[in-house]
């Protein structure tokens, strides 16, 4: 799925895409001197990078209220339920061959609980 890179001069999050979908903006990058078009100054810019042309990433999720379910969509934008039950195997047959894949995995997970905490204003 080809990606796209969008910067603002603000931080975005997510909101309501649909029924059944949230836009979020993941993969954050700060960019010290961005200079918007038009502008002369340059300015703190937020760089995100998702499938959308604007930098955001669609994806599954019918309550943009919850915290689980935000978290959710955020692991469903890199692991699929399917690929997340393969790591599991794969860790549970062989932690030691395993064991990058699965500190990765688990990495990516607490980073999506924190991003959906701040998503959601929850300390």
């Amino acid at each position: 799925m080809e990606k796209h890179s969008f910067t603002y001069t603000e931080r975005r999050t997510y909101g309501k895409y649909d029924a059944n979908n949230i836009i979020g903006y993941l993969n954050e990058e700060r960019v010290p001197d961005f200079l918007p078009e038009g502008a002369e100054q340059p300015t703190l810019g937020y760089k995100y990078t998702g499938t959308e042309k604007d930098g955001g990433t669609v994806m599954p999720c019918s309550d943009p209220t919850s915290y689980p379910e935000v978290t959710n969509a955020i692991i469903r934008s890199k692991y699929s339920e399917s690929d997340e039950m393969a790591i599991h195997r794969h860790y549970s047959n062989d932690p030691e061959e395993y064991a990058e894949e699965w500190q990765e995995y688990n990495d990516f997970c607490e980073s999506a609980k924190a991003l959906a905490k701040d998503w959601l204003g929850i300390e």
